[in-house]
């Protein structure tokens, strides 16, 4: 399926930052086939099934997101006039019963703005996995397939409780080997390593 955007101010962001005033995106499957100032030539509008005119849009590369903590979505504007640790020692104890289903809910609500500012590709950093808390990286990945984002999840963790001097209840942490296991888990389940992947997992700190 031969997919062509037509009409838009194209700005390429390649090398040389060329930018058209009035062009055109070819786009075959997954694959953008040719960009191009002007009108496209006769044969690509022969072979196109679908034309989106975009006059009056400017048409760019997708933006890409490189550090989110998607689950924050659901606590939003709380402790907003803390100071860093501040606002962690308030906010923990609500995170730390988040679980897999809250966090999907989080995820979508995150990666549905971020798409809509133009944003394709997501980089979430998710280090808290309360115990009970079900399968959350999983219920990430789920979200962002049903809204077609490209995720880059990776998994964090974190072994230290309020009893050993951290920050977070310790119900929300982990000890260091279940933390190994469950990243390991995690890449095996989730990640995809194949050039047109839509879900690449990582283990983060």
């Amino acid at each position: 399926m031969l997919t062509l955007i037509t009409g838009g101010h194209i700005a390429t962001v390649d090398g040389a930052n060329a930018e058209y005033p009035t062009g055109y995106v070819a786009v075959s499957g997954s694959r953008i086939l040719e960009v191009g100032g002007g009108n496209p030539s006769d044969a690509l509008v022969a072979r196109a099934s679908r034309v989106i005119d975009a006059s009056g849009c400017l048409v760019t590369p997708g933006l890409v997101n490189t550090h989110h903590h998607l689950y924050q979505w659901l606590t939003r504007g709380w402790a907003q006039d803390a100071i860093l640790f501040d606002w962690l020692v308030a906010l923990y104890p609500t995170w730390s019963r988040i679980n897999a289903d809250t966090a999907r809910v989080a995820a979508l609500g995150s990666m549905a703005v971020l798409a809509r500012s133009g944003c394709t590709t997501v980089g979430d950093h998710h280090y808290i996995f309360p115990k009970g808390s079900g399968d959350i990286v999983g219920a990430i990945v789920s979200a962002g397939q049903e809204l077609g984002l490209r995720l880059h999840a990776t998994r964090g963790s974190m072994d230290l409780g309020a009893s050993q001097g951290g920050l977070p209840p310790d119900f929300a942490v982990e000890t260091t080997a279940v933390a190994l296991a469950a990243s390991a888990d995690a890449v095996a389940r989730y990640h995809d390593p194949n050039f047109d992947s839509m879900v690449r997992v990582a283990v983060a700190p």
